[in-house]
């Protein structure tokens, strides 16, 4: 009798084992190659450089808010991909930004959607978007990431703006973001190759709905940079505020190029050969009678000699000659094709101004 109650309590652990014993119900996940596949007709790209498959969310981290994967290159699991955000995301306005938040998808299938939350988090990016465009939105996953959490800094945003910290130069690689007024936030990122401190950037954004167009400002105390270093797990640090531009006003390190390419040709603009800039789409390109807007480092004002236009159907590099840019300026741009000869007229539009009572809105948040 004994041996009989015993193999019955052995088969009920072995069932229990078998059923995900320990885990709440529906919050596992079922990994499928399908998460990590491109949407037809797709117009987000995320391409992952973090050297981890990811799982993406736009908004907050939770179950409705799941979109798929990135991969990383390996098992058939492209690390580039598109997502139809328009059939995932019901209600997503005509046009307006949101922010893409990214845990690794090992976080994913050990918690769960009902578990996952934003302590789970090891990047986040800010996309615009307009759904009456065809133009495609592409985004960058920051290569340094540290999808372990091993090494963090700890961050708080006190604006009423999107904050977002750029790496080495005001027109640097995209870090992370913080939405208005997160607190508490830990950003995962690695030290640099040479154990040092990070350089980075505040850059306070939002989308001006007059013009549909991104702003990008910072204050007096970041107008430089400023040197960050990364400490262990479980290090207590004193949370670093991101005040905004308070008292004194905000402050620009970053002009505003409007490169309106009036050819056939798709283009590419670039601060000297070899150096493409990507636009406030993602994008290292502008297709024939497009228009995008470019940001490109201006402290202090600053003399771009060797800027250019790459096109790639001639596999040839234009050079503009005396581009001078001014903080916080906009440029137009203009490409025309004269007689298959290229003429590039720049234009200074005057000094960009910044709403003080301007109201963020993401999507999803």
């Amino acid at each position: 009798m004994k041996v009989k109650q015993m193999m019955f309590m052995l088969a009920a652990i072995v069932l229990l084992l078998a059923m995900g014993c320990g885990t709440a119900p529906g919050t596992q996940v079922v990994i499928k190659d399908d998460d990590f596949r491109s949407d037809s007709g797709g117009k987000l790209i995320i391409n992952n450089n973090s050297g981890s498959e990811l799982a993406i969310f736009i908004g907050k981290v939770e179950r409705g808010n799941f979109i798929g994967a990135v991969g990383t290159g390996a098992n058939n699991r492209a690390r580039s991909r598109s997502f139809d955000i328009e059939k995932k995301m019901t209600g997503l306005p005509a046009y307006g930004t949101f922010i893409i938040r990214a845990t690794t998808f090992d976080t994913l299938d050990r918690k769960g959607l009902s578990q996952i939350n934003e302590v789970d988090v090891v990047y986040s990016g800010l996309i615009v978007y307009n759904r009456d465009s065809s133009d495609r939105v592409e985004h960058d996953i920051y290569r340094g990431i540290d999808f372990e959490q091993k090494t963090f800094i700890h961050v708080r945003n006190d604006s009423n703006y999107v904050l977002e910290l750029r790496l080495g130069s005001p027109d640097g690689e995209k870090v992370s973001v913080l939405s208005p007024k997160q607190d508490n936030k830990k950003i995962w990122v690695k030290k640099n190759e040479d154990n040092l401190y990070l350089s980075l950037f505040a850059t306070y954004l939002y989308l001006d709905p007059n013009t549909k167009e991104m702003n990008a400002f910072t204050d007096t105390e970041y107008l430089y940079g400023k040197a960050f270093e990364p400490f262990p797990a479980g290090t207590e640090l004193e949370v670093i505020p991101f005040k905004g531009p308070g008292a004194g006003g905000p402050r620009y390190n970053v002009a505003f190029i409007s490169f309106n390419n009036g050819t056939s040709s798709l283009m590419q603009l670039q601060k000297s050969e070899n150096l493409n800039l990507r636009n406030d789409r993602g994008a290292f390109q502008t297709s024939g009678g497009r228009t995008d807007v470019y940001q490109i480092d201006a402290t202090d004002g600053k003399d771009y000699p060797g800027m250019g236009i790459y096109i790639p159907d001639h596999r040839r590099f234009y050079s503009i000659s005396n581009v001078k840019v001014q903080p916080g300026h906009k440029y137009d741009l203009v490409i025309r094709d004269v007689g298959s000869i290229l003429q590039a007229k720049l234009e200074d539009k005057g000094l960009k101004s910044v709403s003080d009572n301007i109201r963020v809105e993401l999507f999803g948040e």
